[in-house]
């Protein structure tokens, strides 16, 4: 099953092993504010790949979510959803 998934994975983003080169440059160019959400416990890709990823943003927010790894929307859903709203609420009191 793993290696079907790999293979998949493959597929879909054309054998760049999940790698874009220049993504950080190009986030940096993004005005919109953004809000990156990271499991506590991710095995993935831990919290501090998370944190650089927020700051890749002009405007990005990171919050980390406790109890959750790789999948906090199934994991912590309405901490997700809490965390939504008030990030929205922040940008829409700062237009």
């Amino acid at each position: 099953m793993r290696k079907a998934n790999f293979a998949t994975l493959a597929a879909y983003d054309n054998g760049a092993a999940m790698m874009a080169p220049g993504l950080r440059e190009r986030l940096a160019t993004v005005l919109a504010p953004a809000l990156v959400l990271w499991g506590e416990s991710d095995g993935i890709a831990g919290p501090a790949y998370g944190k650089a990823y927020a700051q890749a943003f002009a405007r990005g927010r990171f919050e980390l979510i406790s109890e959750a790894g790789h999948m906090p929307h199934i994991e912590q859903p309405m901490r997700v959803l809490a965390l939504i709203d008030q990030f929205v609420r922040d940008v829409d009191s700062t237009h």
